[in-house]
């Protein structure tokens, strides 16, 4: 059997990916927000592990959609890049929105 690479990858399966990692990054982002609300220290921790599984998934995702031929289906991966970048911004603004001063003794 032969080792299909990345860049062979069909474009229909990396662009799936790459809206699979947007959907994740929301619902880690709502998720956050939620147990913010509810000053919950469990659902938070809960919360920022789900956040960095949607990171590793957005690099992932970002990391197929470069391996792509970006001359054939060029406007289709613009666009779903664009969707993938403005996730991560979203993801690091929660992350560091989460991120607790030290204690001052």
């Amino acid at each position: 059997m032969t080792q299909v690479n990345q860049h062979q990858m069909p474009i229909r399966h990396v662009i799936d990916n790459a809206e699979k990692a947007i959907q994740v990054a929301k619902d880690a982002e709502m998720a956050v927000r939620h147990a913010q609300l509810q000053s919950d220290p469990h659902k938070l921790s809960s919360a920022l592990a789900q956040l960095e599984s949607a990171h590793q998934a957005l690099a992932k995702a970002r990391s197929q959609m470069s391996a792509q031929d970006h001359e054939h289906h060029g406007q289709e991966l613009v666009q779903v890049q664009d969707q993938l970048d403005q996730a991560q911004q979203s993801l690091d603004v929660v992350a560091s929105n989460t991120e607790q001063p030290k204690q001052v003794r």
